[in-house]
């Protein structure tokens, strides 16, 4: 076999302060390989674009691999591939919709939030929402929400699910309709209350209740964002979140909002999201202000933290 021809970075997340940085990489647009590297090998700026990045990697090795790590060689210092291997990652282990989409034949538009965009697909005849893991460890993060889509499927909750999103086989996302409409407002409080009661009627709480997780269309409530649902006997719990949820609408942080911004910071922030493997809360909300100030140094290490990751 010979030496894959094109390589295209889908994902990367770096590291600054000398560990692993990793990389999810498209193989002659058919196979997706993951890439760790050693810290110290290239400079950051080179970590953070892949145009220069992958002029700078060494031979791709032939063969079934999915694995691989880069290192430094001993005798020439210069990097080569120090092993690969086929492993077998975990998907998202409950499926329960009858529909599958390769991410191969997505089609991702606009950037929503880090691992949310606007995306196509010839399955679809209209735009839909691709939610999805970039890399292994972020699975778990969505293994309960699609749970949670299957909790509420048919009762007129959230929008509504077209599907699972898969790769190499294994469900890493899944997809949604994408629903026209505005955010929650004070006004919205009633209409709003009766979408989280039946959601409480089915013994579940949401967990993450504001104004950005309701979208108000001219026919019905949409609430969003299930990653922190949980089953629930306890009205105690319920009633708290039904208390609170007033609160929420007038809310003016941010908290929970999906990325609007300026036609001229859309590029900015998706070459950020391309070099940084993400964008932080914070520089999302500085987005949407309309000036982005947070360095690349502090979105990473602040992307990070919200992952629960190790910090410098």
């Amino acid at each position: 076999m010979s030496e894959p021809d094109d390589l295209k970075i889908l994902a990367l997340s770096v590291d600054d302060c000398g560990f692993e940085s990793y990389y999810r990489v498209l193989v002659d647009g058919k196979k997706i390989k993951y890439v760790s590297i050693d810290g110290g090998i290239y400079d950051t700026d080179d970590l953070c674009f892949p145009p220069a990045l992958l002029s700078k990697l060494p031979p791709f090795p032939p063969g079934d691999w999915n694995l691989a790590h880069i290192t430094k060689s001993i005798e020439t210092t210069k990097p080569q591939f120090a092993w690969t291997v086929q492993k077998a990652f975990r998907g998202i282990t409950h499926p329960w919709h009858a529909t599958k989409l390769d991410y191969l034949f997505l089609n991702l538009g606009k950037m929503l939030m880090s691992n949310v965009y606007e995306a196509s697909s010839e399955l679809f005849n209209t735009p839909i929402i691709a939610k999805f893991a970039r890399f292994p460890w972020e699975i778990d993060y969505y293994e309960a929400e699609t749970q949670a889509y299957a909790w509420i499927e048919g009762h007129g909750i959230g929008p509504r699910f077209l599907g699972h999103l898969t790769e190499e086989g294994r469900i890493v996302g899944f997809l949604l309709e994408r629903v026209e409409g505005r955010h929650a407002a004070t006004d919205d409080l009633p209409a709003c209350r009766a979408v989280v009661s039946k959601l409480h009627d089915l013994g579940i709480v949401h967990g993450d209740l504001n104004k950005h997780n309701f979208l108000i269309s001219e026919s019905r409530v949409v609430l969003l964002d299930f990653e922190t649902a949980k089953r629930s006997e306890d009205t105690d719990a319920t009633d708290r979140e039904l208390r609170k949820l007033e609160e929420q609408l007038l809310d003016e942080s941010g908290k929970g909002a999906m990325v609007t911004v300026a036609p001229e910071l859309e590029a900015e922030l998706s070459e950020i999201n391309r070099r940084d493997g993400g964008c932080c809360d914070e520089l999302l909300e500085q987005a949407r202000k309309g000036k982005i100030t947070i360095t690349s140094e502090q979105n990473r290490e602040l992307l990070k933290r919200q992952r629960g990751e190790p910090t410098s």
